[in-house]
């Protein structure tokens, strides 16, 4: 049931390895005991466009959510530069640590690189986690598209997705440890329920990675495999992401 209560948004921040902060809004409609941990991916933040549209359908379906960003612009904020898997993993765990005592349920959307750092973590203190367009296997998908340039002086790379962003070598060298058959085994391993929610035109199938259908077969049941037509990896499109939460919601209320 829709709730139609005004939602109050609350800047949170949570210590993360010093001398950094982690910076996140959380947004409530109501005293909900369940809380939606939003996960974005490489070279998105808090402010994403999935992050933020989510906010009213899913406060709106009894949820209290959090978003937040694993870089930023504010002082003491790690840097994208100076990320790596390693340290999403950390503040991700610190994030979950934060709230798991507040709240009798918490989930997580896992978006892109999300869905990786997620798997990597196998966080206990969950109920189900939604992964949209995981992107597993990356180092194969940068190389097929031709996404990486040296940047030689600052030992790191630039990354091509339209626009130009720089990630340093240790989050390239760290996503290389995680090739399509450690990605399988980390599902595989996973001991939450999860579903996959894969748009049509996912960018990853440009991959020669294995399909995302053999995701769904290694992740221990109860797992679910859902295809949203004519929408591409950000699920652009008039009422696409509308259509991804409505599925993420479904998946979240049968563990609630």
């Amino acid at each position: 049931m829709m709730n139609n209560a005004a939602i109050t948004s609350t800047p949170t921040n949570i210590p993360s390895a010093a001398p950094h902060i982690i910076y996140g809004t959380h947004y409530s409609a109501a005293k909900s005991k369940r809380l939606i941990i939003n996960i974005h991916g490489l070279t998105h933040s808090q402010w994403g466009y999935l992050q933020l549209n989510s906010v009213i359908p899913f406060t709106g379906a009894g949820y209290d959510v959090f978003n937040f960003s694993f870089y930023d612009r504010l002082p003491k904020s790690r840097r994208l530069s100076a990320s790596t898997l390693s340290t999403h993993q950390d503040d991700l765990s610190r994030v979950i640590n934060h709230f798991k005592d507040e709240y009798d349920s918490l989930y997580l959307t896992a978006h892109s690189l999300g869905g990786l750092v997620s798997l990597i973590l196998n966080p206990q203190e969950i109920q189900a986690i939604s992964l949209w367009d995981p992107a597993f296997d990356v180092t194969h998908f940068w190389s097929a598209v031709k996404c990486l340039t040296p940047l030689q002086e600052k030992d790191a790379f630039i990354l091509d997705y339209g626009a130009e962003f720089v990630i340093g070598r240790a989050m390239v060298d760290e996503i290389a440890l995680y090739p399509d058959k450690a990605c399988l085994a980390l599902a595989e391993a996973f001991s939450t329920p999860a579903q996959l929610i894969i748009p049509e035109m996912s960018i990853f199938m440009a991959s020669p990675h294995t399909s995302p259908l053999n995701y769904k077969r290694a992740f221990p049941a109860p797992a679910e495999h859902i295809t949203i037509a004519a929408t591409d990896h950000c699920f652009y499109g008039t009422g696409k992401d509308l259509e991804l939460f409505q599925n993420t919601l479904n998946w979240f209320n049968r563990f609630s």
